[in-house]
């Protein structure tokens, strides 16, 4: 019994893809294919509602078999329509957003069968925003990855502290007592990250710490999956993130040592303990969070949560 999913990423020039699209997309369906079921197919169409009339859908949901799953991944749901999806549904396919880290004022869930969350906080967000709206949609929950490419970075033997913060630099609140010990590399496209790859390895504590005004529950703000914790889970490293930080709590605990306030206080109060608890007994007790917070977001466990969320969804045709 075969069951088919589809996920529509929104169509961009190959050096302007944006790395959530991305990682949601081809490299989720290149990850987690070989742990699926043989039943069950991944694959990845271009959209973009503008150029793509209503009309033109018949032949697209003709291409598509019927009562498969098919997914609209965060961007790609933007100016779509009931009538996009009338063909869809007459197949018997269910309809899906996944929202990764849009602004809940962008997602519309009267459009679809389901919701796909990326993280805890932002599945309990989007539960809300249904109550709110009185809609009876369900919201799954599709934990975000780490890039595999960083398994094939060799970890170099760290001797001594170093901390990188990967990312945009708007993203981060790095005060200025630390500010010089903390590298900051830029990654805003696909190809920024692969350029960064030998650097990201090298690092022994990542710098996850965000503005406040980034952490603050409403719709005027997206929520995001703790990708900079799961990155540095895969490079064998601790996280300095602050507690409000999406997922930061429920997926490390209350007690991981390295959550901070986002003031410049206790920020670099924490980076101060992180460095000064370099390699001893608080050190690997870290890690030892970090490496069971890793084991939730491996293919295999991931593979799982997707299986759990088609068969839900889209139960297998007899």
């Amino acid at each position: 019994m075969q069951r088919h999913v589809v996920l529509f990423r929104r169509m961009a020039r190959p050096l302007a893809q944006r790395g959530s699209a991305y990682m949601r997309a081809e490299q989720l369906v290149e990850l987690l294919s070989p742990h699926l079921d043989p039943g069950i197919t991944l694959s990845v169409r271009p959209f973009h509602a503008l150029v793509m009339p209503p009309i033109a859908m018949r032949a697209v949901a003709r291409s598509i078999p019927c009562g498969a799953l098919c997914i609209f991944v965060k961007s790609a749901a933007k100016h779509l329509t009931r009538a996009h999806l009338a063909p869809l549904r007459k197949r018997g396919i269910t309809v899906a957003q996944d929202v990764v880290d849009m602004k809940l004022r962008h997602v519309r869930p009267e459009l679809f069968d389901l919701l796909i969350a990326a993280s805890l906080r932002g599945q309990q967000a989007l539960r809300d925003l249904c109550a709110d709206k009185g809609l009876s949609c369900p919201v799954e929950l599709l934990h975000h990855h780490f890039d595999p490419r960083l398994l094939s970075v060799s970890l170099p033997e760290r001797h001594a502290f170093s901390c990188g913060y990967i990312g945009r630099a708007d993203n981060a609140m790095i005060p200025e007592a630390i500010h010089d010990a903390v590298e900051q590399i830029d990654i805003t496209t696909v190809e920024d990250f692969e350029r960064a790859l030998p650097r990201i390895g090298s690092f022994a504590l990542h710098y996850g710490v965000r503005p406040e005004s980034q952490t603050a529950h409403g719709v005027e703000r997206g929520y995001k999956p703790f990708t900079k914790g799961f990155t540095a889970a895969a490079c064998n490293a601790n996280i300095l993130v602050n507690r409000d930080v999406d997922d930061a709590l429920e997926m490390l605990g209350a007690d991981y040592p390295f959550l901070t306030d986002p003031t410049p206080e206790s920020i670099t109060k924490t980076f101060r303990l992180a460095q000064d608890s370099y390699g001893g007994p608080l050190w690997r007790d870290a890690l030892d969070r970090m490496e069971a917070m890793r084991a939730t977001v491996e293919p295999a466990a991931l593979a799982r949560q997707l299986t759990e969320i088609i068969t839900r969804a889209a139960p297998p045709l007899g």
